[in-house]
């Protein structure tokens, strides 16, 4: 009787060491899955989309005829330089935040111009994209087939007003990086207060081009990011100025 109590009280002891030493293990790793990255300030590069899984984004077409959709294509930027000699793009690349996104696919459109002028498409993602800190530069790769059409980004400041900001001409052969300054009167978030007044990104459009010949209609984006100033947003992130 003796022996089966002592056993009882062994096992129950090596037991309670087992969820002791078990539960500091889980702490700690939760701990370390919860501890944050390096505070980042100054001039960020943030991706918005590096379209590797593209599927959910959608089009909308002004022209009632011809087809309009997207399709996520096989491929990556093949940027030519100077003497016309292809560059290595990288098959992968890290960002400024520590991830790496591949270069597998890039976010192709079709769609079809009638009214030269007036007919646009827009390419739209499956949620408005919220842009940390005070955006400066929008950047992204397009593949120009040496139509004249425009291409613009469409943002939302917290006010709920629409800013369409002109991006450039698709005017060119190939694979091109095409960037935009963000005026400085678009309203964002004030210098003096954590607050959440951040732009959200719409959508791309494409606007036909006056002299163009109307008809079908391809173009191809890929790597979409922001330069965003972070330089406001150091301190207690926790606690913001939103109640």
């Amino acid at each position: 009787m003796r022996r089966e109590v002592k056993a009882f009280i062994l096992s129950l002891a090596i037991g309670s060491l087992v969820l002791i030493v078990g539960g500091g293990n889980i702490m700690v790793q939760a701990q370390e899955a919860q501890q944050p990255k390096k505070q980042q300030t100054g001039l960020v590069e943030d991706w918005m989309d590096d379209f590797e899984a593209c599927e959910d984004w959608r089009a909308a077409s002004t022209c009632p005829i011809g087809e309009t959709k997207i399709r996520k294509i096989p491929g990556k930027p093949h940027p030519i330089d100077d003497s016309g000699n292809e560059i290595n793009y990288p098959d992968t690349i890290t960002d400024d935040n520590g991830i790496t996104h591949e270069n597998k696919f890039v976010l192709g459109v079709k769609t079809y111009y009638l009214d030269r002028g007036y007919d646009r498409v827009e390419v739209f993602p499956p949620n408005e994209y919220i842009i940390r800190g005070k955006a400066k530069e929008v950047k992204v790769w397009a593949l120009g087939r040496k139509f004249r059409h425009t291409l613009f980004i469409k943002l939302r400041d917290y006010k709920g007003a629409i800013h369409k900001i002109k991006i450039g001409r698709l005017d060119f052969w190939g694979w091109r990086e095409l960037s935009v300054i963000i005026p400085g009167w678009l309203p964002q978030s004030p210098g003096y207060a954590l607050l959440d007044k951040n732009l959200h990104f719409v959508s791309f459009f494409v606007e036909s081009d006056l002299y163009e010949v109307p008809g079908t209609f391809y173009f191809y984006i890929d790597n979409f990011r922001v330069i965003t100033d972070l330089s406001e947003f150091t301190g207690d992130t926790n606690i913001r100025d939103n109640w």
